[in-house]
């Protein structure tokens, strides 16, 4: 999957890795754009339509997440490169 990103909320302070992106092999972890809940998805046999959240937010390449300790939503600032 994607490449592992360092982050640090700076909401709690809490350190974790991530998975973003979409890998070599097709595999990939989105995330919602509203709530940040991630999604598993195989690509490898092409692009697919993406269902929406329950929340009502888009799984989206490009959305971060959330904290997994406090729950606030990421910016690219907790992103360690």
């Amino acid at each position: 999957m994607g490449v592992k990103q360092k982050i640090h909320c700076h909401g709690c302070g809490h350190d974790f890795v991530r998975d973003y992106g979409v890998g070599i092999d097709g595999h990939a972890v989105l995330y919602c754009d509203r709530c940040g809940k991630s999604m598993h998805v195989d690509f490898s046999g092409g692009w697919m339509s993406l269902p929406d959240c329950a929340c009502g937010g888009h799984y989206d390449a490009d959305a971060l997440g959330c904290c997994p300790n406090c729950g606030r939503t990421l910016s690219h600032e907790d992103i360690e490169g």
